[in-house]
């Protein structure tokens, strides 16, 4: 029994040491993976402790070395309570939390594969105002100097109910950007406040671009040949109706009708107006409401300047005009409009540049640019000399011939006074 014993022994001792042969075999065929680079760097510094109880978070680069940390005026920055984020399985030293800032202090951030230090500094902002944009009824915005904010705004325009968007450091605005602003009233200012601290900016408005309106105006109280003498012949008179209308500017229209030939007598000079009679510019404005229905088109007006001609036509499915080229915008392709609604067209010509301009409704994006040659002339004619039947009411016609007026240069508040 004891030889049978030994012999077991010995035989699991040999079966151990092959197994641990065999272990420390497969050990030295196992290949440890190499560790993924992190990058040692603080990510975020978050105050928990600001006077303003908001949390500033300040995001870093990766490539910077120093960390300035913001905080409101009155802020203690020597208990400042941080949290300093670092990159995953990073450690910080030495730690964050109750910090005094009131002088740098050095980080230093260890990672699996780098140590990289951080200069953390503070600093103190005042309630500041970065940003003003004046947002109706007009968009501005406005150049902040020192405690000043200026505001470029065309003359004429309504600012006792404005409204404006603001950025700022600090925890409220007076007044407040939800609301309106007046902005008509002497020495209108802007607060920034910040618990018992606060910046005061004064506004200012600085009215530019404004052109008096020198020309001549017809808003269609009186038949036209009082306001375009000459132009209208006794047996083209009923061509030419005045009508009440409430809806128009002065309580009247001109019912204008077309029957395709005046044979000359719708032309009118702008001398005729007590205007330049051969100028290099011409702006005219009219206000139009084509009548449904009514024959073929609406109006047809052909404007000239030396040999620069711009004649324009309302027609029922576009507006075009015409010249050595023709350009027109087709209606289908322009949703929202009606030409049988009132509507303001506004016609600049410039003899020099060779430009003629369309705006529709005095919006300051136009609709039409081109350049065309036509007949010489210095004139304004209206109706269709080719024959074709047009009908529309007219509101007003302004002319002015000191300069091609875009609608932000001369605004229709300079004419309709």
């Amino acid at each position: 029994m004891m030889k049978t014993k030994m012999n077991d022994i010995g035989a699991f001792g040999v079966l151990i040491a092959v197994l641990i042969i065999l272990f420390t075999s497969c050990q030295e065929d196992v290949v440890e993976p190499e560790r993924v680079p992190i990058k040692a760097e603080i990510k975020q510094i978050i105050i928990n402790n600001s006077v303003s109880n908001v949390v500033f978070q300040n995001k870093v680069e990766t490539d910077m070395d120093t960390i300035t940390v913001t905080v409101p005026q009155g802020t203690d920055v020597s208990q400042l309570d941080l949290d300093i984020l670092v990159n995953y399985f990073g450690t910080l030293e030495p730690e964050a939390g109750i910090t005094d800032l009131t002088n740098p202090i050095v980080y230093t951030v260890t990672s699996n594969t780098e140590t990289r230090q951080f200069l953390v500094q503070s600093k103190i902002v005042p309630p500041s105002i970065s940003t003003f944009v004046l947002t109706s009824p007009v968009e501005a915005v406005g150049t902040i100097s020192g405690d000043s904010i200026i505001l470029e705004i065309l003359e004429g325009i309504d600012l006792s109910a404005a409204m404006f968007t603001a950025e700022a450091f600090g925890e409220s605005i007076v007044p407040d950007p939800s609301g309106t602003i007046d902005l008509t009233v002497d020495s209108p200012t802007l607060k920034v406040i910040n618990r018992d601290f606060e910046a005061v900016y004064n506004i200012y408005i600085e009215y530019y671009n404004v052109i008096e309106f020198t020309g001549a105006f017809y808003d269609g109280t009186v038949h036209p040949n009082v306001f375009l003498p000459g132009s209208v012949a006794n047996d083209e008179a009923d061509r030419w109706v005045v009508e009440s209308n409430p809806a128009a500017y002065g309580g009247s229209v001109v019912h204008f009708t077309s029957l395709g030939d005046f044979s000359g007598s719708a032309a009118f000079d702008y001398g005729d107006l007590g205007l330049d009679d051969s100028p290099d510019e011409v702006t005219s404005i009219f206000r139009v409401k084509g009548i449904p229905d009514a024959g073929e088109n609406y109006l047809e007006i052909a404007f000239k300047i030396g040999d620069l001609r711009a004649k324009f036509y309302l027609e029922k499915d576009n507006i075009e005009i015409k010249g050595g080229s023709n350009v027109k915008i087709n209606f289908a392709d322009w949703t929202d409009f009606d030409p049988t609604a009132w509507n303001t067209y506004r016609v600049t010509m410039n003899k020099i540049t060779r430009s003629i301009v369309l705006y529709v409704n005095e919006e300051q994006t136009p609709v039409l640019e081109t350049t065309l040659k036509g007949n010489s002339g210095d004139e304004i004619d209206f109706g269709d000399g080719g024959g074709g039947l047009y009908e529309c009411l007219i509101d007003y016609i302004a002319i002015e011939t000191t300069g091609a007026f875009t609608p932000e240069d001369l605004p229709l508040s300079k004419i309709l006074q």
